[in-house]
């Protein structure tokens, strides 16, 4: 019999060569996504979700999605050796592999049986994000270790071109003599984007090409095994085509191989602090360096210890704020951090006076505005500033990032 395969639209560093992911390196049950990520950028997370009755078969699971990950990354560069999907890694003893976490679903194993692909994928789909699994930059490659939830259902996917979370849910025990490889790439394809419904690809059934069988995206499947599937056939439906609605060959969740990966150096300046971004795969305590595919977009923030405090960017970013740095080739970073408070000596020469405000004192918030202004006594003219102050106007506001030393000069009508 012909299994069906379903499609639904969502309503809501390192890198491994092909094949580096099978006999999974991880043990035991990994619980929430780790970090730090081992890998950067948008990536494709691995979990295997049981219902709450179900036995814990998480070892056995975890080694057949680190083996279908090995098969489909395989596969993909021999349809396009350009890109492969590009797996979230952890590393595990020194050792880089799969990120795969675990999670026990609330519903029974009854409430899923005979559920319905939609309502199932609803429901897994809205447990995941309450466990935590809602990272934008990631798309979720699901085993669901429980029952069948629909006659001839091998698998249910969805999800945006453009954004996540999105899920790949692989049901094996819905068609236990087609492939699981095959289902997990055919819904991640789901899950990346494709096919863009509203655009003419297979009348009868939108959310499928409908040109060839050999098509991993064909809705059905009579078994064969995924080296036998071609990725878009004729390239005009959801990969490598020409067509106006978006390409999944552009999409972020996939890992360049034509072009070498670039480097993103952090560095450290002035005191401690941390430097992290959104995206996965970078988060910095000390000097580190980063790999990227070219032309990545990266937010970085600057968090300091509680000791200092952030002054600024240097380098390939400015300002104080968010940095938003686009990786088209190897660039560097400083981070530059401050004392929570300076030493602050204010001084003259000669008749006169400097106030302050706010007052002066030994010690300043370092960061905060200071105005200084310059009295003269009687007779007395101002001459000019020295120090953390220039010229020859009557007040100054200096920076006061760092240990300020100030002195006005009077002098004598």
């Amino acid at each position: 019999m012909r299994k069906l395969v379903v499609a639904l639209t969502v309503v809501a560093s390192l890198w491994l060569a092909p094949g580096a992911f099978a006999a999974w390196c991880g043990s035991g049950e990994t619980g929430a996504d780790r970090l730090p990520d081992a890998v950067t950028a948008q990536q494709i997370h691995g979990i295997v979700v049981v219902p709450s009755d179900a036995p814990d078969t998480f070892p056995a699971a975890a080694n057949q999605l680190a083996d279908d990950a090995a098969s489909m990354t395989s596969w993909w560069q021999g349809q396009d050796s350009t890109r492969v999907p590009r797996f979230d890694q952890a590393l595990f003893g020194g050792t880089a592999c799969l990120d795969i976490s675990f999670e026990r679903l609330p519903e029974t194993t009854a409430s899923y049986t005979g559920m319905g692909a939609d309502a199932a994928f609803q429901q897994i789909g809205q447990d995941l994000i309450s466990a935590g699994f809602d990272d934008p930059y990631k798309k979720y490659l699901v085993y669901f270790e429980g029952p069948s939830v629909q006659d001839d259902i091998c698998g249910v996917g969805g999800g945006d071109f453009g954004s996540g979370p999105s899920f790949a849910i692989v049901i094996p025990a819905g068609c236990t003599d087609v492939p699981s490889d095959t289902t997990a790439t055919h819904e991640l394809l789901h899950a990346l984007g494709a096919v863009p419904a509203g655009d003419p690809h297979c009348p009868a059934d939108p959310a499928h090409p409908c040109d060839s069988p050999t098509d991993i995206l064909y809705p059905t499947t009579d078994g064969s095994p995924l080296s036998t599937k071609v990725l878009d056939f004729n390239h005009d439906d959801y990969y490598a085509h020409s067509q106006p609605w978006p390409d999944i060959q552009d999409s972020l969740w996939l890992h360049r191989l034509d072009e070498p990966q670039v480097s993103l150096g952090i560095a450290f300046a002035g005191g401690a602090g941390k430097v992290s971004s959104e995206m996965p795969g970078l988060d910095c305590t000390a000097a580190c360096s980063t790999q990227w595919d070219p032309g990545a977009i990266v937010p970085l923030e600057a968090e300091p210890s509680g000791t200092d405090r952030f002054v600024q960017w240097k380098g390939a970013c400015t300002g104080r704020g968010t940095c938003l740095v686009t990786v088209a080739q190897s660039l560097a970073v400083t981070a530059l951090f401050g004392p929570l408070r300076i030493p602050l000596h204010v001084s003259s020469i000669g008749e006169g006076k400097v106030t302050c405000s706010p007052a002066c004192s030994k010690t300043f918030a370092a960061g905060n505005a200071l105005r200084l202004k310059a009295v003269a006594a009687k007779g007395w003219k101002f001459g000019g500033w020295s120090g953390g102050c220039k010229g020859p106007r009557l007040t100054c506001t200096p920076a006061t990032d760092y240990a300020l030393t100030v002195k006005a000069r009077f002098r004598k009508r």
